[in-house]
């Protein structure tokens, strides 16, 4: 069994953080998204792993490496073109040879146990495996039908959804679904979708089973998501309800919290649910439910629901009594003088 994760999406919805960074590279309670996949498929017994990214997505090379911390073996796959997921699953055809695999998207966290999924091939004899969980706006999502304990349709992210069960960016392939690969077309999206290669299986015969996730996933394709992935791994982890060691006593927080050790916080209210990473500064500044990712520098900041890029610098002349919402990428610099404030008050 090996694995495979799709990282070469554009992130689009995300902008401006991915602008500049993939998405997979975004932190969730302080750990990459693709690292916390990566661990998954450790954790499952599976060490060889292939990771599918593009031309400009070198960050992820140098970052990951070659596996060894993982005692895994890691190679990098090229998708040419931004063509859909089952285009960048084709590019991995070589390396997956006739093996069975676990797919995973780069930009999905999914917080259950995936061995059962794999054993499922197996238990079910099934060509491929699927995981699926009720949604309340399915029409973000790929959609399953399931009629009598059998799934009907599959279909990507329909305007009119005939269910409310989603994929979960969770598969278990078989060398089945390669022929039933080299047979797609574009879809309405202009895109090559999986969802369309696996109902291609299932229209042809073969035996596609599914299960329906407990554990909850995170589509992390906008702010909003990865804030509230945020929020649920900094509940799940115990560690941000101890106080930070060298904390400032000039610092009030409010857990769950999570400082990295070489960020500096003065004279500031921090928590619930903050995140602020390598090397940043804060100081005289109030911050909840909010994402700092490297290198954040904050003075006089109320925020609140907000995510700062690498090397963001914002400074307001007083701190604001009601917080405000930022979404500001990479390298990104606000200065606040007291002019701009005599004209906000006009």
């Amino acid at each position: 069994m090996k694995g495979l994760i799709l990282c070469a999406g554009r992130g689009t919805r995300l902008q401006p953080s991915t602008y500049t960074k993939p998405k997979c590279m975004l932190p969730v309670n302080g750990e990459y998204i693709l690292v916390s996949i990566i661990n998954k498929l450790v954790a499952a017994g599976i060490t060889e792993i292939g990771i599918v990214v593009n031309h400009s997505q070198g960050e992820i090379r140098q970052t990951i490496g070659d596996g060894e911390r993982w005692n895994a073996s890691i190679t990098f796959l090229l998708q040419e073109k931004p063509m859909g997921l089952a285009d960048a699953v084709k590019s991995a055809k070589s390396f997956m040879a006739d093996s069975p695999f676990v797919l995973m998207l780069g930009d999905n966290l999914y917080e259950g146990d995936i061995a059962p999924l794999i054993r499922s091939l197996d238990a079910d004899k099934a060509a491929a495996s699927i995981l699926l969980q009720q949604v309340k706006d399915p029409s973000q999502f790929g959609v399953a039908v399931v009629d009598a304990g059998q799934i009907t349709g599959l279909e990507e992210k329909p305007k009119h959804p005939k269910s409310d069960l989603a994929i979960v960016g969770v598969y278990a392939l078989t060398a089945a679904i390669w022929p039933a690969m080299d047979r797609l077309t574009p879809s309405p999206r202009g895109e090559y979708e999986m969802t369309d290669a696996i109902q291609l299986l299932i229209t042809e015969g073969g035996h596609v089973v599914y299960s329906i996730a407990a554990e909850p996933f995170f589509d992390i394709g906008t702010h909003d998501r990865w804030l509230e992935a945020n929020r649920y791994k900094m509940d799940q982890d115990p560690q941000n309800f101890v106080k930070p060691s060298g904390m400032h006593r000039s610092v009030q927080w409010i857990p769950p919290v999570r400082i990295d050790p070489t960020a500096t916080v003065t004279n500031s209210v921090v928590g619930p649910y903050v995140y602020i990473g390598p090397n940043s500064v804060v100081e005289d500044s109030i911050l909840s439910n909010s994402i700092l990712t490297d290198q954040v520098a904050l003075s006089h900041v109320h925020a609140e629901g907000s995510v700062f890029g690498s090397y963001v610098h914002l400074a307001e002349q007083e701190i604001q009594e009601q917080p405000a919402r930022h979404i500001l990428g990479d390298r990104a610099t606000v200065t606040r003088t007291q002019a701009s404030l005599q004209n906000d008050s006009k």
